[in-house]
């Protein structure tokens, strides 16, 4: 009897030979995780009873038809990648998860909000993913695969992905509690500066942060509720531990906006007070010298040669009859 030939990996021939490859690693029972070179990615992918990771640089053109041509790949993902499709999304997808997530850069000092996109997709045995940008999440897991780490499926390592996107979250959190706090504290002591910048700063990151993840929490909480049966038990606890990671992450992002924004109610109420206390000295300032102004006013008068010049009662009765007509005016359109 004939054997039945296996399905092949690539849908052309000596497309598995491409480069494009960033990382490549398998994971050991014990130990460091063993790295996966370009040219030894079929027999990795030969292993199916361990856990392998592959990481792809789609800048590189070679990485695109790599990922283009794997047969082992969803169609999902492969039309995807074909379309460039940016918008982000998670899916359950041929026993596995397809993702497509964001991922913070290396912008750190001109935006620390800034993400770029990262295509996923987490099976069984493997995990494929890819970016155009270096990213960081994606750049600390290789570095933690150098010291040991262990995980039972691709969905686990996708997860423990998130999780390090998720302690960068709690981290920019972390960061901006504190410069709430010396915010608050120089606000109380009355020390207003240059407060407002700074809090518009932080509504401004908060708000982004909160754009970027919030839709991924509620899409893998659709995909662990509607596709729970789907997904093996021991990966669904990790996915579910994932969810409810982000998920605290962005109600502290989001309690961390409110903060600001009561800061800044505060903050607008501080200077309308100053400014009310400013405006309140200008006026008794302007009631004290009102009497001078008007004694030297009238004594500086040159009436030598006008009619009536001779009467200076008549002059300061005028006066008087034009200061009481202006009241009057000011009383009739109630504005006193």
């Amino acid at each position: 009897m004939s054997q039945l030939q296996p399905m092949p990996l690539f849908l052309n021939e000596g497309a598995g030979a491409d480069r494009g490859l960033i990382c490549g690693y398998q994971l050991q029972s014990n130990g460091p995780a063993r790295e996966v070179t370009a040219d030894r990615i079929v027999q990795a992918l030969a292993q199916p009873d361990q856990v392998t990771w592959l990481h792809f640089n789609l800048s590189d053109a070679r990485a695109r038809r790599w990922l283009l041509d794997a047969a082992f790949l969803p169609t999902a993902l492969r039309e995807v990648l074909q379309e460039h499709d940016e918008n982000r999304r998670v899916e359950a997808t041929d026993g596995g998860l397809l993702l497509v997530i964001s991922d913070f850069t290396y912008e750190d000092e001109s935006d620390p909000s800034e993400v770029a996109p990262l295509w996923c997709y987490a099976g069984r045995h493997l995990l494929i993913t890819a970016r155009l940008h270096a990213l960081k999440s994606s750049d600390e897991l290789r570095q933690r695969m150098r010291t040991g780490i262990t995980a039972t499926s691709g969905i686990d390592l996708a997860m423990q992905l998130l999780d390090i996107r998720t302690a960068r979250i709690k981290q920019l959190a972390s960061d901006m509690t504190r410069r709430l706090d010396d915010i608050e504290d120089e606000i109380l002591a009355g020390n207003i500066r240059q407060q407002r910048e700074q809090l518009g700063r932080s509504r401004r990151l908060c708000a982004r942060l909160r754009r970027e993840f919030a839709p991924e929490r509620a899409d893998l909480g659709r995909v662990l509720h509607r596709h729970a049966q789907a997904i093996a038990e021991t990966d669904r606890g990790v996915l579910e531990s994932s969810v409810e990671n982000l998920a605290f992450g962005i109600e502290e992002i989001a309690e961390i906006y409110e903060r600001a924004k009561l800061l800044q109610e505060e903050l607008a109420s501080r200077l309308a007070e100053n400014t009310g206390r400013n405006l309140y000295v200008l006026s008794l300032l302007t009631a004290v010298l009102l009497p001078m102004t008007l004694i030297t006013g009238v004594y500086g008068m040159n009436v030598a040669h006008l009619p009536g010049s001779s009467h200076f009662g008549l002059v300061l009765l005028l006066i008087l009859a034009s200061g009481g007509i202006t009241l009057a005016v000011l009383f009739w359109r109630r504005l006193l």
